[in-house]
């Protein structure tokens, strides 16, 4: 049975480590004796752990020295989720155009994920965000297969999302398109006329168009071509997108991707707006079939550690 305490000349004597592995030798020396003492059958000699620890050190030390020489493949896939009304920040009913921005860029960058599946199920979502996180899914796809698995609606803002991807898959039963950008104004004017109410904008003199598309009156002629202005750009921005992810040409989606339509599977695929029908279990089945496993590369902390 060796003694309680071990000094850490002894350790140094006996395979010649430095200093800062003397201190390192010494506290798991001292864990070590301590567990011999307390039961028997702990039966582990000091004498022998600075040279496994000795060993221990120098290959981490020769694994720092050539990360190269260690290859690692990828072998998770990333599942992004693209659901309900989609604004900047997201809400109790849909998705986060920040977070999916974030998502996909961490997927991209990760070298452990070898694919990212976007799980899109949306009617569409705001102006704001949309071209960031279509950014980020078109900037992932540079690096690695990124599927938009319609599950079972990519609509507007979704769908603008999806085209960036390197291949839309739609389930049997989706649809998508409502390629476009669209505002509405509402004149409650005459109603709350009827009810005996009116109401009174009073603005600062430096700005007498703030809020000049309020529901209490009708649209002026200047506030309508103003937001009809807004309007066309951003739909010119969303045909702009879904041309560069599709690889086609802008005229191509102006003329055959339905003006704002929506389209089932068939008629999706036929008018290139899709690329092939199959279900997210299906797509993330495909994936896993390919993906190499992970386990080979996994050890126990144990094997590593005493030999």
């Amino acid at each position: 049975m060796p003694s309680k305490w071990a000094s850490a000349n002894d350790i140094r004597l006996a395979e010649g480590l430095t200093e800062a592995r003397v201190r390192w030798c010494w506290g798991n020396g001292h864990v070590m004796a301590e567990l011999a003492a307390i039961d028997p059958v702990v039966a582990i000699e000091l004498s022998v752990l600075p040279a496994c620890l000795g060993r221990v050190h120098a290959r981490e030390e020769a694994a720092a020295a050539s990360p190269a020489s260690v290859t690692v493949q990828p072998s998770k896939i990333a599942l992004i989720s693209v659901s309900g009304p989609l604004t900047p920040r997201g809400s109790w009913f849909g998705s986060s155009l920040a977070g999916i921005a974030s998502q996909a860029t961490r997927a991209a960058d990760d070298p452990d994920v070898a694919a990212i599946v976007g799980d899109i199920d949306s009617p569409g979502g705001t102006v704001q965000g949309t071209a960031e996180a279509a950014a980020a899914f078109a900037y992932a796809a540079t690096k690695k297969p990124v599927i938009a698995c319609v599950n079972t609606l990519a609509a507007s803002a979704a769908y603008w999302i999806a085209s960036q991807a390197s291949e839309i898959v739609m389930s049997p039963s989706a649809d998508v398109g409502s390629i476009g950008a669209m505002a509405m104004h509402v004149d409650y004017s005459k109603a709350l006329e009827e009810a005996g109410i009116n109401v009174t904008m009073i603005r600062s003199e430096q700005s007498p168009r703030k809020n000049e598309a309020h529901p209490y009156g009708p649209l002026s002629d200047d506030a309508r071509e103003y937001i009809q202005g807004r309007i066309n750009d951003a739909g010119a921005d969303f045909i702009k997108a879904v041309a560069g992810g599709r690889r086609i040409s802008q005229a191509k989606v102006r003329e055959d991707f339905g003006q704002g339509r929506m389209f089932g599977a068939k008629d999706a695929i036929s008018r290139g707006m899709a690329d092939r029908v199959a279900t997210l279990d299906q797509v993330i089945g495909g994936l896993v079939a390919k993906a190499p496993s992970a386990r080979a590369a996994t050890r126990r902390r144990s094997a590593l550690f005493f030999e």
